[in-house]
C-alpha cells in the first residue's frame, strides 16, 4: 500500500529512544523528511547518523517549557518550509502507591504527557491550515480505558484520549486528523532500564525484573508477550498517512488483546 509519505515533513518528540525511536524510523522508511526532538541530543545524534539516507533535523527540546516548544516548531518550519504530521510520544511512567504518589510527580508528567501535547498541537494548526492537509497522532494508551495502578499515567492517558477526540472535531474542518495510538506494555527501556517500570514491577512481586516482565506478560496479556516497539510504529504511520485520512478521532489499541471492552 502506497502511504503517501514521501516528502511529508513529520515531527516525533521522544524520539531518541523507545517507541519514538521505532516511529522515526517508520516514518524514514516511507521517505518522510524528520524533524526530531528529545531532552537526549547524544540519542538524536545517532539516530540522525542512521537514518542518513532521509533528510533530518534534531533538536534537544523540553516539551514542558513552552517557549522550548515554540522556538522548536518554528525551526522546523523555517528548515523544511512546512509542518505535515505531529507525533506527539514523549512520555514516562511511575508506578507508586496511590495514596501517597507525589504531587509534584503527578504535575509533572502533566505537562510532560498531557499540557504538551495540547501545545504542540495548537503551534502546528496554523501551518496544518496553510498545507491544507495535516495529521497528529497522539502516544496515549490502554491504560487510559482501564486502570494499570499507575496514578498519574492512567489518568493522565485517559486526558490525552479525550484531547484526541475533541482536536479531531476542531481540525476536521481544515482537513486534519487526529487520532492516538494505545499500547499495551511495550519492549522498551521504560521497562528494561535500570530504576525503571521493569524494576518497580520487581520490587512489589520479590522477583527478578525479567521474571516480573515474563509473569505480568503472561498473566495479562492474551498474545502472552510486549509489544515490538515497530508494531506501535507501524500504526502510528498508518493513521498519519493518505489512505487513513478519513480516519480521525480514533484512541486504537495495538496491546495483545490486553483491553477487555469492546
Amino acid at each position: 500500500m502506497e502511504l503517501g509519505l514521501k516528502d511529508r515533513v513529520v515531527i516525533v518528540t521522544g524520539a531518541a529512544s523507545g517507541i519514538g525511536k521505532a516511529i522515526a524510523e517508520a516514518y524514514a522508511k516511507e521517505g518522510a523528511k524528520l524533524a526530531l526532538a528529545d531532552l537526549n541530543l547524544e540519542g538524536l545524534n545517532a539516530l540522525k547518523t542512521e537514518l542518513k539516507d532521509n533528510e533530518v533535523y534534531v533538536e534537544k527540546v523540553d516539551v514542558t517549557d513552552e517557549k522550548n516548544c515554540r522556538d522548536f516548531i518554528e525551526n522546523v518550519a523555517e528548515h523544511f518550509g512546512k509542518i505535515d504530521v505531529l507525533c506527539n510520544n514523549a512520555g514516562t511512567a511511575l508506578m507508586g502507591d496511590i495514596a501517597t504518589f507525589p504531587e509534584e510527580t503527578f504535575r509533572k508528567h502533566a505537562e510532560l504527557m498531557m499540557y504538551a501535547p495540547v501545545r504542540l498541537t495548537n503551534l502546528c494548526i496554523p501551518h496544518f491550515k496553510k498545507n491544507g492537509w495535516g495529521s497528529v497522532v497522539n502516544t496515549a494508551s490502554i491504560f487510559g480505558k482501564q486502570p494499570g495502578g499507575l496514578i498519574s499515567y492512567d489518568t493522565i492517558k485517559a486526558a490525552d484520549i479525550m484531547i484526541t477526540k475533541d482536536y479531531s472535531n476542531y481540525c476536521a474542518a481544515f482537513n486534519v486528523n487526529v487520532n492516538a495510538v494505545c499500547p499495551g506494555p511495550v519492549d522498551t527501556p521504560l521497562w528494561h532500564a535500570e530504576g525503571q517500570l521493569g524494576d518497580q514491577l520487581a520490587s512489589a512481586t520479590g522477583m527478578s525484573r525479567d521474571e516480573s516482565i515474563d509473569w505480568f506478560a503472561k498473566t495479562n496479556i492474551p498474545m502472552g508477550r510486549y509489544a515490538k516497539p515497530e508494531e506501535i510504529a507501524s500504526a502510528a504511520v498508518f493513521l498519519s498517512s493518505e489512505p487513513a485520512h478519513y480516519i480521525t478521532g480514533v484512541a486504537l489499541n495495538v496491546d495483545g488483546g490486553m483491553v477487555k471492552c469492546i
